[in-house]
């Protein structure tokens, strides 16, 4: 069963002068209680669409679809009609205030591609996008504009014509064009799926991200791939439970992933849009659920996790560092979609309780700042981690000003060598001499890392 990637927090910008910080205010949707931002997408500073998924312990157990054309200040919602019922709300992309696709997902039926002329009253489905067959999964749709789009599922056919399931349409999607064999991707070993909403675009460029940790990639939208495999395990915790992983790209080539192992947080950069990656050893605290780059700036990224909190990087990954918010409220950040440096959104859930605050969490919150004139610095940072003896011969004893629920150590490679459950120490005398990463996992879900050297 298809897990599907829940994302969690809405954000606005605003202007910002160098020496201010950028942080998150509080809003809200009115979506029902208990309901999270599953897909969440901004056309642009104004208009923003989001299709909700409800918790388990929910009581109004509709199918939602959000839309402001305000910027985020005030929110319609709307029931979902025309998926059958048992099917999940996989992916949207709007492209203005009225027009917008949406992927059901499911089982035969409850696969295709769903269309709205008039802000989400009400959606007809294209049926030449088919995805009805037994093995079909629909995945992620997405359009350049309001006639040019791509759809993607799961591998169908059998034999030598078994290949992801993908179609391009040039009138809206009132034709889709499937993508033959020899041009989709085949499944590696026979056996690989995507995630819903588990896309990256960029111009002309799609990255889809698979269970078993690669990345299929088109340069030209859609009319050509190629399958390249990343450090990830697994982009979406279904095959290898525990581990996800998402990325990011500043221009065709150069770009971001961050894969989260079970609690553990390993970054990389790549120069040839994926097919190689290079471990990057961040300073300064960052989160491992989604990354995005914020276009219009050199080289500036947002990470976020669920339950957990957000930070920014202004050089590409190698200095991070946190984004505030409201500390009367829980941090429910995720979904990252930016516009530019002064307007982004990430998504929340509606009206659950805080069981520290005892407020209701946001639906999302309003980013006041500008990412172009902050300056990501760790000595910035309240938050410093530091090991001692260094260098060690045995023991690591680790200081932080959060609290420390795991250590995890990496070598220069990339490769989690060992981990620990303990909140201030690690034994490391079984490693080979040489340098090495120390990761503080925190118990609010972010990571920290700091050098060591094993004598």
């Amino acid at each position: 069963m298809k897990k599907i990637l829940f994302s969690l927090a809405l954000v606005s910008i605003v202007g910002l002068t160098k020496a201010q910080t950028p942080t998150w205010v509080a809003k809200t949707t009115g979506a029902p209680a208990l309901h999270f931002v599953n897909v969440l997408k901004a056309v642009d500073a104004n208009v923003i669409w989001f299709a909700d998924t409800k918790s388990t312990s929910a009581t109004d157990t509709g199918r939602y679809m959000g839309l402001s054309t305000d910027g985020g200040n005030t929110w319609s919602n709307k029931l979902i009609s025309g998926p059958p019922a048992a099917a999940t709300i996989g992916d949207i992309h709007p492209v203005s205030a009225t027009t917008a696709w949406m992927v059901s997902s499911g089982s035969g039926s409850q696969n295709g591609i769903w269309k709205t002329t008039n802000g989400g009253t009400n959606w007809t489905k294209q049926t030449t996008a088919s995805f009805n067959t037994t093995i079909s999964f629909a995945n992620v749709v997405h359009f350049w504009d309001e006639n040019n789009g791509f759809c993607a599922g799961d591998p169908f056919g059998t034999g030598s014509n078994l290949r992801f399931e993908m179609y391009t349409t040039t009138n809206g999607g009132t034709t889709w064009t499937n993508i033959p064999t020899g041009t989709a991707p085949a499944p590696k070993d026979g056996a690989e799926f995507g995630y819903t909403s588990k896309i990256t675009v960029l111009g002309n460029n799609i990255w889809l991200g698979t269970d078993l940790g690669r990345v299929l990639y088109s340069p030209n939208r859609g009319a050509s791939w190629q399958a390249f495999q990343t450090p990830a395990v697994d982009f979406g915790g279904v095959t290898v439970s525990g581990f996800t992983a998402d990325v990011a790209f500043k221009d065709s080539s150069n770009g971001l992933l961050i894969s989260d192992e079970d609690g553990v947080s390993l970054l990389y950069s790549t120069a040839d849009s994926g097919a190689n990656w290079t471990p990057v050893t961040p300073n300064g605290t960052f989160y491992s659920n989604n990354i995005a780059y914020v276009p219009g700036t050199t080289n500036t990224y947002v990470t976020s996790g669920f339950d957990a909190g957000s930070s920014y990087s202004t050089d590409g990954g190698l200095n991070w560092t946190e984004i505030a918010s409201d500390p009367t409220l829980e941090k429910y950040f995720g979904s990252l979609a930016f516009i530019n440096s002064t307007t982004g959104f990430a998504g929340g859930v509606s009206g659950a309780q805080s069981t520290t605050s005892g407020l209701p969490f946001p639906a999302f919150s309003v980013l006041s700042g500008n990412l172009a004139l902050a300056v990501s610095d760790v000595n910035a940072n309240k938050v410093k981690l530091a090991a001692f003896p260094n260098p060690a011969v045995d023991v690591v004893t680790l200081k932080a000003a959060k609290d420390i629920k795991e250590v995890a150590v990496i070598d220069l490679s990339g490769k989690i060598v060992k981990r620990e459950k303990t909140n201030a120490q690690v034994n490391v005398s079984n490693l080979a001499k040489g340098n090495y990463i120390l990761q503080a996992v925190y118990t609010d879900g972010s990571v920290e890392n700091t050098k060591i050297i094993k004598k």
